[in-house]
């Protein structure tokens, strides 16, 4: 007798407990979908870093090269041109240089497919013959005789449509003559 007295009726709760853990999984569907995207979302963001640093570190690279190329320091950087004269890399088509001559080794200016790399060198200021504060040692002071250029290298790294980062860096270098 105390049995039937604490049995629920079967017609009142039947199914009710399948739509709470229907429920339940649908939750936690959505909440698994949701980190899954995010997830992805994530991914993308640090591939694109990845691209972004890779594309800096070239062109940081590219243009330190130019000046420590001590070979075509006077080649590259030139002072027959005045102010605003741009040397460009060799074969370069852009129309705003004056003189195409520098020249890389491979392994620093080797880009993938569909990325444009450009690096040129813009002559500053014109030759400045002061500047007393400049001694390499007692017996080579400088003096009044040097005279002191100042050249921007630029490199330029653009991916495009191909999303592969872009970059520019501007060096500021001064060369005495």
């Amino acid at each position: 007798m105390l049995n039937r007295r604490f049995k629920s009726s079967p017609g009142k709760n039947r199914g009710a407990v399948l739509i709470v853990a229907l429920i339940f999984l649908l939750l936690l569907a959505l909440v698994g979908v949701t980190v899954m995207q995010t997830s992805m979302f994530e991914t993308q963001m640090a591939g694109n870093d990845q691209f972004k640093e890779e594309a800096f570190q070239r062109v940081e690279a590219i243009a330190a090269a130019i000046p420590a190329d001590l070979v075509n320091v006077a080649t590259n950087f030139t002072t027959a041109g005045g102010v605003g004269w741009t040397v460009c890399k060799t074969g370069s088509t852009a129309s705003y240089c004056d003189d195409k001559k520098i020249s890389l080794a491979g392994d620093v200016t080797t880009v993938p497919s569909g990325v444009a790399l450009d690096y040129y060198i813009v002559r500053q200021a014109p030759e400045f013959a002061k500047k007393p504060h400049k001694r390499r040692s007692e017996d080579k002071a400088c003096g009044t005789s040097c005279t002191y250029y100042y050249f921007e290298v630029v490199a330029n790294y653009d991916s495009g449509d191909t999303r592969l980062g872009n970059a520019t860096v501007v060096h500021g270098v001064e060369i005495e003559k």
